[in-house]
């Protein structure tokens, strides 16, 4: 009798915990940014929950829907192309906060490099899982993996969005690595890839002083340096249990971003070093499982595919934090599942429903 096959509890539970965090803490860190902007206090919770509605019908569609269809030569060039098109069409939106990222679609507004950084990963893993034995090999592999990849993370540098070229990149170089790339070829692609970083900070004057308060902490806590020193002043304070939920004074009009790139900043503020091991714990959890689902996938697609998610996700989750406690220059990222911003989290849910398909193979 065939084996009944079921997801992963610890991956489902620990991305379900997650969530459920992820509007708790938007809804704390939120309503001083809606009053700044004469919005209801809750505005941006209740667009957080209508998000999770709709990226958990996604995580629950993924999770059930036979993911060896993504591997399909057809579905997948749709999907690629699709994401394209939508990079393409990004640029000729309005200029927001001095970016083009937002592609209005009705009452919503998609972020198409969120789903860019899942569709690349997509990509690899079926080109991997096809010619891993031949990864070294510069027409079969090497040639597609760079036109494609570098195609998709310039479309998303050019709007720009330096953070989410950068995990794209980064969680695709695992899985390649993982592949059995030969080091003269990862240092070759490394160059190019500090090469790239190098000339897209220099383009940016902001980015340059953001290095520079990274390299200096503490010079210039009034310009460049404001985010990084309110950042730490949020994490110091929590102590060891936090000051209570809901009762950080950092998100009141001092942490720039407080429900997006500095989520992470408010849960050490409220809950203190306790809440952000914890926060730490689960993230190192959803790596430990996925990795399981990773190792025991039926397919060497499912391989792939699991590695890259779990990279992707997790990687972010690690850079969030870097960035938060000044491990890392300042570079706006959102913490997966936590972080106010429908793009984010859909995308996210989409991934951890695919992850969770993967894992049924091995629970």
């Amino acid at each position: 009798m065939p084996r009944r096959l079921a997801h992963d509890p610890w991956l489902f539970g620990t991305a379900g915990l997650l969530m459920l965090g992820g509007v708790l803490m938007v809804g704390s860190a939120s309503h001083f940014v809606a009053r700044r902007y004469g919005l209801s206090p809750s505005y941006f919770l209740m667009r957080q929950m209508l998000h999770l509605a709709i990226g958990t019908a996604l995580l629950l569609a993924f999770m059930y829907l036979p993911y060896p269809r993504l591997a399909d030569r057809r579905v997948l060039l749709g999907i690629v192309a699709g994401c394209v098109a939508a990079l393409i069409a990004v640029l000729a939106t309005p200029e927001v906060n001095g970016a083009h990222r937002w592609l209005p679609l009705g009452p919503l507004r998609l972020q198409p490099s969120e789903f860019t950084k899942v569709v690349a990963v997509v990509f690899t893993a079926r080109l991997l899982s096809r010619k891993e034995d031949r990864v070294n090999d510069l027409r079969a592999v090497l040639l597609p993996l760079a036109f494609v990849l570098g195609t998709l993370s310039l479309l998303v540098l050019v709007e720009p969005d330096l953070g989410a070229a950068f995990m794209l990149i980064l969680a695709c170089g695992v899985m390649v690595f993982v592949a059995g790339l030969r080091w003269r070829a990862i240092a070759a692609v490394a160059a190019m890839g500090a090469l790239v970083v190098a000339l897209s900070i220099v383009a940016k004057p902001y980015r340059l002083e953001r290095i520079r308060a990274f390299m200096q902490p503490g010079t210039d806590a009034r310009t460049s340096g404001w985010q990084l020193d309110q950042s730490l002043l949020a994490l110091g304070s929590g102590g060891v249990g936090g000051v209570g939920f809901g009762q950080g004074q950092q998100k009141a009009y001092f942490l720039p971003e407080a429900h997006t790139d500095f989520i992470f900043s408010v849960v050490g503020e409220e809950f203190g070093i306790v809440g952000a091991a914890t926060l730490l714990a689960a993230f190192l959890i959803l790596f430990w499982r996925g990795m399981r689902a990773s190792l025991r996938a039926p397919c060497r697609f499912g391989f792939y595919l699991a590695l890259g998610i779990t990279s992707l996700l997790v990687l972010q989750g690690l850079t969030h934090m870097g960035v938060c406690v000044g491990l890392l220059p300042t570079k706006g990222l959102a913490m997966p599942y936590l972080s106010y911003g429908g793009s984010s989290l859909l995308a996210t849910l989409a991934a951890t429903g695919v992850l969770l398909n993967v894992s049924q193979h091995g629970a």
